[in-house]
């Protein structure tokens, strides 16, 4: 297949995955073993209080999706103190994966949506902590001013550093749905703000399973975002929990969440087009706090739904970046350099 840009025919590059993993996307884990040398481990810790949401900022409203706890992952922890914290969940993850490094992440609310001074002090408590070799942080597109930037900028010179950004979605409309409280031109200028401070990671929220969603705009966002030059993306398939506005959307008939075949085919259209040194955080949400879950049954699992993402992309040929298409290419961390040349071995693998 072949793309015409300015007048010129542009061949298509399409390439089958070939990392260790085996894998036809491009995993976190593999990243992180790239960028470290080792596995590392995050700790999703909770010190933000609220978010522009729920303040009204705006006039907003909370987010249609979001429970009480605003994405915390261990609500028995929200409120002990950042070490706490650290010491508690780091255990937890030595004990099950023999963890011997870490990243804080600062998962909860909106984390920007803070004193500087105050998150300043708690990223130097959390990098004091033993093993601790960077940090996650969490937060909206309409909450990074430039200070904040240019304060994640110089950690960011010593230490590692990654924005997770909840983009959510590029649709206006879909935004509105929700009630995210601002546009997708908004999340634009965000990563274009990043990209200035190229020194910090930075990694797109997204979630898929938005009514009026269609496969025309999962390929567009992926292009966009691959344009960006961000270095992750973690996918979240829409769900719904109790005592949500969306639960009473979901009581009244109004939105009813995909099928589990039909979010593994649309996270397939979108990796398609995803520019494949992009690594993947996630490809599917589950419900930490199960009695909460209304629908669908399958987001109470994380492994199965993954699984059959990954089987479902066997079964059909799919990879990440098969369709992707750019007058750029960019290997992900410790492969060749040096463009379509450095990744066609003569069998179209990595290489």
């Amino acid at each position: 297949m072949t793309a015409v840009r300015d007048g010129l025919a542009i061949p298509e590059i399409r390439m089958s995955p070939d990392f260790s993993t085996n894998l036809r996307y491009f995993p976190l884990s593999e990243y992180y073993r790239r960028r470290f040398g080792k596995r590392v481990y995050k700790v999703s810790v909770a010190t933000a209080r609220t978010c522009p949401n729920r303040e009204g900022i705006r006039g907003m409203s909370v987010c249609s999706f979001c429970d009480q706890w605003g994405s915390a992952a261990y609500e028995e922890l929200v409120g002990q103190p950042l070490q706490t914290q650290i010491a508690r969940v780091s255990a937890r993850l030595r004990e099950r994966y023999k963890a011997e490094r870490f990243l804080v992440y600062f998962q909860a609310y909106t984390n920007t949506f803070e004193r500087i001074s105050r998150l300043e002090a708690l990223f130097e408590e959390a990098l004091r902590q033993p093993d601790v070799i960077g940090l996650v942080v969490g937060t909206r597109p309409d909450c990074l001013p430039r200070r904040m930037l240019r304060l994640m900028s110089e950690i960011a010179r010593s230490h590692y550093l990654s924005v997770e950004l909840g983009v959510q979605s590029l649709d206006d409309d879909q935004l509105n749905f929700l009630s995210r409280g601002h546009d997708g031109a908004c999340s634009l200028a965000a990563l274009e703000s990043l990209r200035e401070y190229p020194e910090i990671d930075v990694c797109a929220h997204l979630m898929f399973g938005i009514p009026g969603e269609d496969d025309g705009q999962l390929k567009e966002t992926a292009a966009v975002l691959s344009a960006q030059g961000l270095q992750g993306v973690k996918l979240h398939n829409l769900h719904v929990l109790k005592n949500t506005p969306l639960a009473r959307l979901y009581g009244q008939g109004a939105f009813a969440p995909v099928s589990l075949p039909e979010y593994a085919r649309k996270v397939a259209v979108f990796l398609e087009h995803l520019a494949p040194g992009v690594a993947v955080h996630r490809l599917n949400a589950v419900a930490s706090r199960w009695e909460e879950l209304l629908a669908p049954p399958w987001a109470k699992e994380k492994l199965g739904p993954t699984q059959f993402i990954r089987d479902y992309m066997e079964r059909v040929d799919s990879w990440q970046g098969k369709h992707y298409q750019s007058g750029q290419w960019y290997p992900p961390p410790g492969l060749p350099q040096g463009g379509e040349a450095a990744i066609n071995n003569g069998n179209g693998k990595w290489g």
